[in-house]
């Protein structure tokens, strides 16, 4: 019984370490997520097409 015991504790280590990496990784995902969208609301310039005259 001690065996099995030790043997379900280090399984539910390795579980909680996967998990916590998977964390880590999803919160990185989601800053890069939120970086892009800070880029694409930013307005760039944009330059007149057309007929260009000099009054302007």
């Amino acid at each position: 019984m001690f065996i099995d015991n030790t043997e379900l504790r280090l399984e539910v280590e390795k579980i909680k370490t996967k998990l916590n990496n998977q964390d880590k990784n999803m919160e990185i995902v989601f800053r890069y997520l939120d970086e892009l969208i800070e880029r694409r609301n930013e307005p760039k310039p944009r330059e007149r097409i057309g007929y260009k005259s000099d009054d302007i």
